[in-house]
């Protein structure tokens, strides 16, 4: 059964789909018909001196046949496939004791090294590499063996610094070794490409099989067989390639193993020295330390290797293209999806607790308060009598605030302004700040004349086109009977008719005033005329009405909760994608302010 044709090196599709396969079977049943149903806890959680070896060997041992059985019965005369069994078969035993002998941090380095010497004397090694902006290759002579070793002790390390995350190390493996494995082959021709794709689809396979919940904890000897495989794989796969792919793509599919190592070197102690052993704080525990869950981390950790990995195939597509050119392509991604990294850690990092009622964003005050927090608020107002602003503040506001002064003054003299939109709650996020809750226009307004009608309180609707706010009152009477309107008008009034609007509302005497005009315009109406009007809380509400009112569907809930209804709301009425512009000026001067601070 021979997945690589010695001859010819070529694929055997239906060998190779069997080797993974098996792999994948080996690496998922083992645990099971070794007995091991149930998941060891973290590292991290177990009390001192507790070594959970019977889990972590059986894990290994699953983890290394897995790995070394379809190399050998699938990778037929292949020297390299052999060598790479044999490798791995080494890393996995040298792991395993390891987990039964807790091996002094002094002699796993010894031991780690002679296990790459292996693989360099059976020809796993970085030999010579193409020179950029020339045809010929250069060849690395006596360097080789140093550079072999100290890549591969460097993968393997990066690989081990993983474990204390549960279910990081099998999800990474997966996504790295499944790209490595394509990229080998898109590169070719090359004598080793074909069993670098076959160990990539393995390596791959035996990653998947690991990625379950219940699955055992893996110790040395999984985190050692995984990172000898996938060391290997790096050096196969980009053998005879220029030094920008044979270096660059396997640092950006290693990348997020990598940001572990360095930060682990760099920031994990005062001082610089250097352990295989799970001692120094390693990146992912300084997320959880700023708030991130093991679980949003891992998710983290994963989209950013899928980030990585698909801008390492684009330069892997673009491999005849200039170095210059895949240079600044790089150079753009990177720095994008380190701005994206960074974003998405702060959203997903749970809010630090404070005692302040409101926050400033921006220059916008945002009060920190739930729907249920913001109706008792208003209540409260409506028991004062007196005249109070209530202003629903959007991502578009936000961006408005910087360039219109009056607009800015307007809602920093509000009497409370909630978050409206998912958008901005994960903006005030990224700059620190402890917002949790939206509180949408739309439902406050719900909400507000399901309250109207309970209390006993009237309502007064003015805004949109001609016939909405009477059809939106209807609708709210008809959802909560006994809901007094004092009355509606529509919004398209002339300067000369504005005054008897602002008389007709006033005598209505409402207590609470839906103005939906669209902002800024409506909070500069509302503003202007506040003392007139004479109403306890008078609210805008943008384009309420048309929802309430059914002319506007709303978005469904999965998009509302994914932040997504402003997406929705663009595709069904086209003419609002120039407000668009406001959610990348947004993310900019948030980024802009986010760094600043961290400064």
């Amino acid at each position: 059964m021979r997945a690589v044709e010695g001859m010819t090196g070529e694929l055997h599709p239906l060998w190779v789909a069997l080797a993974a396969a098996l792999a994948f079977a080996i690496a998922s049943l083992f645990p099971r018909l070794a007995g091991a149903q149930e998941a060891q806890p973290d590292l991290g959680e177990l009390p001192a001196g507790a070594r959970p070896r019977r889990q972590w060997a059986v894990a290994g041992f699953g983890i290394t046949s897995a790995l070394c059985l379809p190399l050998v019965f699938f990778g037929g005369d292949s020297r390299e496939a052999g060598a790479v069994a044999l490798l791995t078969l080494l890393g996995g035993f040298a792991g395993l004791a390891n987990d039964l002998l807790a091996l002094p941090h002094l002699l796993q380095v010894p031991l780690l090294l002679a296990i790459a010497a292996v693989g360099i004397s059976q020809h796993i090694a970085i030999t010579e590499v193409k020179v950029p902006f020339a045809y010929k290759h250069l060849a690395l002579g006596a360097w080789s063996v140093p550079l072999t070793l100290v890549w591969m002790l460097g993968v393997v390390y990066a690989v081990i610094l993983c474990r204390r995350l549960p279910k990081l190390t099998a999800g990474l493996v997966t996504v790295i070794a499944a790209t490595m494995g394509s990229a080998a082959l898109l590169v070719g021709p090359s004598r080793s490409a074909p069993v670098a794709g076959l160990l990539g689809l393995i390596l791959a396979a035996t990653g998947a099989g690991a990625w379950r919940r219940s699955y055992p904890s893996l110790g040395s000897a999984a985190h050692w067989a995984l990172g000898f495989a996938l060391a290997s794989l790096t050096i196969l796969g980009m053998l005879k390639n220029t030094a920008f792919l044979l270096v660059g793509v396997p640092l950006l599919t290693l990348g997020v193993p990598v940001s572990e190592t360095t930060y682990a070197i760099v920031y994990g102690g005062r001082t610089l020295r250097l352990t295989l052993g799970p001692r120094r704080e390693v990146l992912h525990e300084a997320l959880g330390r700023l708030g991130l869950s093991a679980h949003r981390t891992v998710l983290l950790f994963q989209a950013a290797t899928v980030y990585l990995c698909a801008v390492a195939l684009l330069l892997v597509f673009l491999a005849s293209t200039s170095f210059i050119i895949k240079l600044a392509l790089l150079t753009i991604m990177l720095a994008l999806g380190s701005l994206l990294f960074f974003m998405a850690a702060r959203i997903a990092a749970a809010p630090r607790e404070t005692e302040e009622a409101q926050v400033d964003m921006l220059g916008v005050p945002i009060h920190r308060i739930d729907m249920a927090g913001a109706l008792a608020r208003v209540e409260g107002f409506i028991r004062e009598r007196s005249p109070h602003m209530v202003v629903t503040s959007d991502g578009s506001a936000i961006v408005r605030a910087q360039q219109d002064s009056e607009y800015r003054a307007i809602v920093r003299a509000s009497d409370m302004v909630t978050a409206d939109g998912r958008g901005l709650v994960w903006m005030a996020r990224v700059l620190g700040l402890s917002v949790t809750d939206r509180v949408p226009g739309v439902d406050m307004m719900d909400r507000l004349c399901e309250l109207a009608a309970e209390r006993g309180y009237s309502v007064y609707l003015v805004g949109a086109l001609p016939g909405v706010a009477s059809d939106a009152a209807r609708a709210m009477q008809g959802r909560y009977p006994g809901l007094r309107v004092a009355g509606t008008h529509h919004g398209y009034f002339s300067p000369e008719e504005e005054p008897g609007v602002v008389a007709a509302i006033a005598a209505a005497r409402p207590d609470i005033l839906f103005v939906a005009f669209g902002a800024p315009r409506q909070e500069k109406w509302i503003r202007r005329h506040l003392d007139q009007l004479g109403a306890p809380v008078a609210i805008g509400v943008g384009g309420s009405f048309d929802v309430l009112a059914g002319r506007v569907p709303r978005a469904p809930a999965w998009m509302q909760q994914a932040g997504l209804e402003w997406l929705y709301r663009v595709l069904r009425e086209p003419r609002r994608l120039r407000r668009l512009w406001a959610l990348p000026r947004l993310v900019w001067i948030t980024l802009r302010a986010a760094l600043g601070r961290r400064g």
